[in-house]
């Protein structure tokens, strides 16, 4: 496909701008001194707020009119939190002048901005590493530990696979969805502020002054659910035996030598009858089971709601680099004696350290490959987090960036996430190609930003809710779920850890699991 570039409005005076940015996005072009007239990076105009509404009033007064719209909902729900993990929450949309859209869609990337639509073929992180580019970007002055600096915010879907050493699978849903904002507000719930990000100039100060004219007149609580959900019953992509007979296949292919560990999914799904807003659905998510990386991503006819509590990758500024995969789950339980044994068990179980620790090893060697020598650490082994719905086995990993690396590179080295895929990844991805019936999507892939200063942080899109609203279509919903199967897995237990994960989400809809 040769690209195209359409100019939605030629008089306009900042058409000509707008265009050639999007030629430099042109693979052949991008190398071609002078071709971008846009800055990279404008400087970052930076307002602190003494004020702490409510988050879910904040996000409705500024962004509820938004198609494109991302909020990065951290919460410190871990009964023992990891110091500083959850301290910022991010709230944008694609507004402003300079705000923007791109979709990757087996392989073609749609470009759009206020005046120009681009479309071109090839690699999705060959673009993202072309547009995630700190080598030019002034360093901004920001509140203590928050590396978001604008930029793109949005998911990456684990069909991206394919550029990362998996198989080319088509899907339905964009492989990447993602805007770049050039403004944002951020929640600081340590110091219980926040902060107005904005790209410097007459119209980042005229956003703000506006946003806190709106901020002030928030409330400082939640308010109260009057909208009810429609009714959903789901269909399962997997009968119970089905999905049996999966994890005997995955045992076999463990015996066989082709794989460890095979972190095999499966999906509930309905065509809802009645429309939902996601919105609707994400609130009583957030408030049924809060977690570390929530978040409520709604691009365009795609929306994810989010209770993950897991990290796949964060970089800072500096280049220092931290991963923290789950492997291991078990549920609440309302009696408190009973819960301490589930959690017990959990941490004494060694076929859920053995999954915990293959994918420690995985992501030791994904880092590895573009890691300063010597900086690679495990910082914590199998430690037992727990959350309002499940207990859960997390290890952290961390590294330094060698100075000659891409940090594109780094994500791509450690795609789609190894806790999703099993060890080795990349013939386990080829046995879950076999295996499972449907593409994955956004489910198994990752959430988050990455900042022109060259920070990130990703999420693993996990304990989600994917909502399609296609023009003139019913809306789907479905759900993902799974776990990792190993020699030892007992698969009626393997089973019901599919029903716990679900447990959040289905809780909120008022339904059952299917079958």
């Amino acid at each position: 496909m040769p690209a195209e570039i359409t100019v939605l409005d030629p008089s306009h005076p900042e058409a000509p701008v707008h265009a050639a940015e999007a030629l430099a996005q042109l693979p052949a072009l991008a190398a071609v001194r002078g071709l971008r007239t846009l800055p990279a990076t404008p400087a970052l105009h930076c307002v602190p707020l003494a004020a702490y509404p409510d988050p879910e009033a904040a996000f409705h007064e500024l962004y509820g009119l938004s198609s494109h719209r991302v909020w990065l909902d951290s919460s410190n729900a871990a009964m023992d939190p990891v110091a500083g993990r959850n301290r910022y929450s991010i709230m944008a949309d694609d507004s402003g002048s300079r705000g923007m859209r791109a979709q990757h869609l087996n392989g073609v990337t749609i470009m759009e901005s206020k005046l120009v639509v681009a479309r071109f073929r090839g690699p999705f992180f060959s673009w993202l590493d072309r547009n995630w580019d700190s080598s030019q970007a002034p360093v901004p002055t920001l509140p203590t530990g928050l590396g978001f600096a604008l930029g793109w915010l949005g998911y990456l879907g684990y069909e991206l696979k394919r550029e990362c050493g998996g198989n080319a699978v088509e899907s339905p849903l964009p492989d990447a969805s993602l805007i770049r904002c050039s403004r944002a507000v951020v929640f600081d719930h340590e110091a219980r502020c926040l902060y107005l990000l904005a790209e410097a100039g007459a119209e980042g100060q005229q956003w703000c002054r506006n946003v806190v004219r709106r901020i002030r007149r928030l409330p400082p609580v939640p308010g109260r659910l009057n909208s009810r959900l429609p009714a959903v019953q789901f269909s399962a992509a997997d009968s119970g035996q089905s999905y049996l007979q999966k994890i005997a296949a995955s045992q076999n292919e463990i015996m066989q030598g082709n794989s460890y560990e095979v972190c095999l999914t499966t999906q509930i799904f309905t065509n809802l009858h009645e429309s939902m807003d996601p919105w609707d659905l994400y609130r009583r998510l957030r408030r049924a089971s809060p977690a570390p990386f929530a978040s409520l991503v709604q691009l365009g006819a795609v929306t994810i709601a989010s209770s993950s509590p897991e990290r796949f990758l964060s970089i800072t500024a500096g280049g220092h680099i931290r991963a923290e995969p789950i492997k291991g789950t078990r549920r609440r339980d309302a009696s408190p004696r009973a819960d301490r044994a589930l959690k017990h068990d959990l941490m004494t179980s060694a076929k859920d350290r053995a999954e915990n620790i293959m994918i420690v090893d995985l992501m030791r060697n994904d880092l590895s490959r573009h890691a300063e020598p010597g900086t690679v650490s495990v910082t914590r082994l199998c430690d037992v987090e727990t959350y309002m719905t499940v207990h859960q086995l997390v290890s952290t990993i961390e590294a330094t960036i060698a100075p000659d690396r891409s940090r594109t590179a780094v994500v791509a080295a450690a795609y789609p996430p190894g806790s999703m895929t099993g060890a080795p990844k990349i013939s386990s991805m080829d046995i879950l190609d076999e295996l499972e019936s449907q593409p994955r999507g956004p489910y198994s892939g990752v959430v988050g930003y990455f900042s022109p200063n060259g920070a990130a942080d990703l999420s693993v899109t996990i304990r989600s809710a994917v909502v399609h609203t296609p023009p003139a279509e019913r809306q789907r919903l479905s759900v993902g779920i799974g776990g990792a199967i190993t020699a030892d897995s007992d698969p009626d237990d393997e089973l019901a850890e599919t029903h716990t994960k679900a447990k959040a989400i289905l809780g909120v809809l008022g339904a059952s699991f299917p079958g």
